[in-house]
């Protein structure tokens, strides 16, 4: 059977790239079933272009690599002295670097803690970024990873509709995040949520990355609830917009021009068509309606063991999006001072266009 560092090594070979280099992460975990924490102990993962794959790792993970790991690899455990660490690191390389003059790395992941071990065990190899080959790696979801983010779709949406009979004015957003966070378990989430969820209230709405504080619900107020579970090491990532009674007649535009951005990005994307027309096709919804100086970010990002990952729905990025693309739509508007609204739904592509993965309703759900 072919494994993922089968196809990896194959896409290595063709272009001529010797070593490999991956830390402890989601690509770690995605090539070997291996999860480690980022820590001052380092877990590093060497794949050449031909042969069996070498973890460095510490002792005390020894019995997980040798019983849980899916793929066939050679184990170099290091114990508690940190000095001595390079040299494990050098007897590792010493059969599969002697030939190579490069090594490729993730360059969003990789420290200067394992770049520093790698290079006192090989000081003659250069560095370089070899995020695309992961990109085009993982971008392609199986119809098991796609299973695995709609059941954390399913579970993140059983916790928000729980959570709405929670919310009053009164309660705090920080209470609010918190119960949500509860809800998340309560419904089956791994314990490792793809982040802390957003719960941004009134003037704090207009924030699009705002996290939550002692800030007290109000009327009137809007609340952008950003969140998500996951499930086998996915995830799902969602947003929907509260309102504390009903809201102002320009928050009720602002909500139905969102929602239609949203809704013609879905009915528009599918593969071939580059992520940057469906970026645009979004924008000129909110310009139409005059609020474009006020979606101040992409469209979306693809998710999967990451909440943020390739394909980016962003006017830069001109991939042709692909069969087993899964990502998000989701559109914002805010007002600085006065609030925002945001409605993020999880997609993927297959044959007949783009399948939205979320179901909740995309309204304004008003709390009277």
């Amino acid at each position: 059977m072919t494994t993922k560092i089968d196809s990896l090594q194959a896409i290595m070979r063709s272009r001529d790239l010797p070593l490999l280099a991956i830390t402890a992460g989601p690509d770690l975990l995605y090539l070997t079933g291996l999860g480690f924490h980022v820590s001052e102990r380092p877990a590093i993962l060497l794949i050449p272009a031909n042969g069996q794959p070498l973890l460095i790792h510490p002792v005390l993970e020894a019995e997980k690599v040798k019983n849980r790991s899916t793929v066939p690899l050679s184990s170099f455990p290091y114990g508690e002295i940190k000095e001595t660490w390079w040299q494990v690191v050098a007897e590792a390389m010493k059969p599969i670097a002697h030939d190579a003059d490069r090594i490729g790395v993730i360059s969003t992941n990789i420290r200067f803690l394992e770049m520093d071990m790698i290079h006192k065990a090989s000081p003659n190899l250069h560095f370089f970024a070899a995020d695309e080959l992961f990109q085009a790696l993982r971008m392609q979801k199986s119809r098991q990873e796609i299973s695995s983010i709609k059941k954390a779709i399913e579970i993140a949406e059983k916790a928000f509709m729980e959570t709405l009979n929670y919310i009053e004015i009164g309660r705090t957003e920080k209470e609010i995040a918190a119960q949500l966070v509860l809800n998340l378990y309560r419904f089956g989430s791994d314990t490792e949520l793809p982040f802390s969820p957003i719960i941004a209230s009134g003037p704090n709405s207009a924030d699009p990355h705002a996290v939550p504080v002692e800030r007290v619900i109000q009327e009137g107020d809007l609340i952008v609830i950003d969140w998500g579970a996951s499930h086998n090491h996915y995830i799902s990532d969602i947003t929907r917009t509260v309102s504390m009674g009903k809201p102002s007649d320009k928050f009720t535009l602002i909500a139905q021009t969102v929602k239609e951005a949203n809704t013609r990005a879905r009915e528009t994307a599918k593969s071939g068509l580059p992520c940057s027309e469906v970026d645009a096709i979004t924008r000129a919804v909110i310009n139409e309606a005059g609020f474009g100086e006020y979606f101040t970010h992409r469209t979306g990002h693809g998710i999967g063991m990451e909440a943020h990952e390739a394909p980016y729905i962003a006017a830069d990025y001109a991939f042709p999006l692909q069969k087993g693309n899964t990502f998000t739509i989701e559109p914002g508007i805010y007002l600085p001072g006065e609030g925002g609204v945001r409605i993020e739904d999880n997609v993927v592509i297959n044959t007949s266009g783009a399948e939205t993965l979320t179901s909740l309703p995309r309204d304004l759900f008003i709390i009277e």
